[in-house]
């Protein structure tokens, strides 16, 4: 073989060489990126599970909370409107006690001046009792709050006239605003002629509840007053006291009229009050 012949043999099988080389090489280079195509759709698609996962967690999430808020708002509403109707009826019963107070007052009293003057101290009476309630959403009130709430300017400064005494309790709305008339009626009268009408005066307000009759039974009891006499005719505070708080609290009132001061005892049954101590 001749010496050219023999560097184109040499040439050609370079050239191949290099050629199976760059074959080799586009190749690999092909696979790498089939690869990373592939690597890339199945991470596009991991991402795309996983956003649609999460979608679909999210839409579930949203879904509960707007059945939870739904049902909750539900509850309000009818809680709600069981409020409204429970105020309305306190309210028509409330009215009806005041119409009850504004004829007896009329019947009792000989001016405009003296029926304004003792209306409007009735009224006042069961302003205190209500003001207690709605401190606290009218869920009741306590009893000695109510005591010292209708005896407070009595109660305060250096001539401590009343003193207050037992556990306390907690009352039913009902409860409150009889007891509170009651007590601002014997408060009254006891300023007027009794023990309060005097310096030396005192009473004693004392309640307890005896757990096997099941009854609060409250006694205001008065003493270093003028000398007390039984009225002759029963009054609308006595009447008020005697019936309407007796019986709208399905209790017993025994009011006593002895020398040294006057005696209230009001039992009532245990299920007007809500809690104690």
């Amino acid at each position: 073989m001749s010496g050219v012949s023999f560097m184109q043999a040499q040439t050609t099988t370079a050239t191949g060489t290099a050629l199976a080389v760059v074959g080799v090489l586009l190749a690999c280079g092909l696979l790498f990126y089939l690869f990373v195509a592939r690597k890339n759709r199945q991470s596009r698609e991991t991402a795309r599970r996983q956003l649609e996962a999460d979608l679909e967690r999210r839409t579930m999430e949203l879904a509960e909370a707007e059945q939870q808020f739904g049902a909750e708002r539900s509850a309000s509403e009818q809680q709600l409107r069981l409020l409204l109707r429970e105020l309305t009826h306190r309210s028509k019963n409330l009215l009806a006690v005041i119409q009850a107070i504004a004829r007896q007052t009329a019947r009792q009293t000989a001016t405009v001046d003296e029926f304004l003057d003792r209306f409007g101290a009735r009224l006042h009476g069961i302003g205190m009792s209500h003001d207690l309630l709605v401190a606290d959403d009218w869920q009741g009130a306590s009893l000695r709050m109510l005591v010292e709430q209708q005896l407070e300017k009595h109660i305060e400064g250096p001539g401590r006239q009343v003193t207050i005494e037992g556990e306390d309790v907690v009352l039913k709305p009902e409860a409150v605003h009889n007891l509170g008339m009651a007590l601002h009626e014997l408060t009254a009268n006891a300023e007027k002629y009794g023990a309060l009408s005097m310096p030396e005066g005192a009473v004693h307000v004392g309640w307890q509840v005896c757990e096997d009759e099941k009854t609060l039974t409250l006694v205001w009891a008065e003493s270093g007053g003028p000398e007390v006499e039984t009225p002759s005719s029963s009054g609308f505070g006595r009447a008020m006291i005697e019936n309407i708080v007796g019986k709208a609290l399905a209790g017993e009132v025994a009011l006593a009229f002895p020398v040294e001061g006057v005696r209230c005892e009001i039992v009532i049954p245990t299920t007007h009050i809500t809690s104690r101590g």
